[in-house]
């Protein structure tokens, strides 16, 4: 696994996203709005599914909560290091920059929507020829209380469906 230390949340074998993924200062589940973190396990190497999650030309047909699609403002239709991007997330129109790009490993970006700053990040754990996917994010801001408010899991059910699509799309279901 690269070196990465697997935290297992209290009482289970599973691992702890909280404390996984990195959580920039302000960002997280302690200091946001709102926040979830899901996990997944993919039939599949984390060079496949990073390559899956980072091809933005994809997003509009196999990520559902992403309306009409990102639109990235570089040539290449992949995610790098300092793309910048935009998407809705949960019906918030969202900019984002990607922060961090390690090929096979992390993805994350910071983005700003009205009323709106954000955190997402994918991280990815190699275990013998699939690969664990934990995904978090962290949301602050007024338009982030709304949503919790009006519905306090549906933050949950967004990071679920996320990953239930990487799934779908690296799995060919």
């Amino acid at each position: 696994m690269g070196g990465t230390t697997v935290f297992h949340a209290p009482g289970t074998d599973k691992p702890d996203g909280r404390r996984l993924l990195h959580w920039p200062i302000g960002f997280s589940p302690d200091f946001s709005d709102l926040w979830a973190v899901g996990e997944t396990r993919i039939g599949a190497e984390p060079e496949t599914v990073f390559a899956s999650l980072t091809d933005l030309c994809t997003w509009a047909r196999d990520f559902t909560e992403t309306g009409d699609g990102p639109a990235a403002d570089t040539g290449s239709t992949g995610l790098r290091a300092d793309s910048e991007f935009s998407y809705r997330l949960g019906g918030l129109a969202v900019r984002a920059r990607v922060g961090e790009c390690s090929p096979g490993s992390r993805l994350a970006w910071f983005g700003q929507g009205i009323d709106l700053a954000l955190y997402q990040e994918w991280l990815l754990l190699a275990q013998g020829g699939r690969t664990l996917v934990l995904m978090g994010f962290a949301a602050r801001g007024s338009a982030a209380i709304a949503h919790r408010e009006a519905d306090p899991a549906r933050a949950r059910r967004i990071v679920d469906r996320w990953l239930a699509c990487l799934k779908a799309r690296v799995e060919g279901a």
